[in-house]
């Protein structure tokens, strides 16, 4: 939905959007774009936890990145999605977002001691509602150990860029979601508004874009 709105607003470069199906798939028809070479495409890409060890050499140049850990991430609204908050729900959404930076900062470690990490977990995994920390279980499942207190708050203090976007949706979503809400907000709902609304993210996202597409009209592949 997101990336069909970007091509929407660059109808006048006739691209095209391409669903790679992740990031390794995209890496892997990035590196062999020699072998199409009259079928130019801009490549477009999560960091996820190249945000935290820097992009490898190999791909810094040519393709377009996201500027926090996902597009989800740059399609965050801070000021506008938690203004939707009610008073004591804000509460609960920092200490929460405070539990979660503890399990990123985790996550972090692993990836940058092992070159990988398993973070697909949704968030009620991490800490079932209506706790606002984290599963004991889920600790003693993924072998967690206490990453360095400055990771740590790191994270916290930018999260809106840090947390794993999808980790961050589901967060804030179990708030503006709630039962006793006399309205509600779904993830399409927050996206749509992350997409539409004055964002500076997503404003430089097209103008990289632009600047990518200038030599010629390309298929973006995305």
């Amino acid at each position: 939905m997101v990336y069909r709105y970007i091509e929407s607003k660059l109808e006048d470069l006739d691209i095209d959007y391409l669903d790679c199906g992740g990031r390794p798939a995209l890496l892997t028809i990035f590196g062999r774009r020699s072998e199409y070479p009259d079928s130019p495409a801009i490549f477009i890409a999560d960091k996820d936890m190249w945000l935290f060890t820097n992009v490898p050499e190999e791909y810094s140049s040519g393709i377009i990145f996201t500027q926090g850990y996902s597009i989800e991430n740059d399609l965050y609204l801070r000021d506008l999605f938690e203004t939707l908050l009610e008073t004591g729900d804000r509460v609960k959404f920092r200490d929460l977002i405070n539990a979660l930076a503890r399990w990123q900062a985790f996550h972090v470690v692993a990836f940058s001691t092992n070159g990988s990490c398993q973070c697909d977990y949704h968030v009620n995994q991490i800490a079932p509602p209506p706790n606002v920390t984290l599963c004991p279980q889920h600790l003693v499942d993924i072998s967690f150990s206490e990453p360095p207190d400055e990771l740590v708050g790191q994270i916290r203090d930018s999260y809106f860029n840090s947390l794993r976007g999808k980790t961050l949706f589901e967060a804030i979503l179990r708030y503006l979601n709630g039962k006793s809400r006399s309205s509600s907000y779904s993830k399409a709902n927050l996206l749509e508004l992350g997409s539409k609304a004055s964002n500076d993210c997503i404003d430089r996202l097209c103008h990289e874009i632009r600047c990518a597409a200038s030599p010629f009209t390309p298929s973006a592949v995305i």
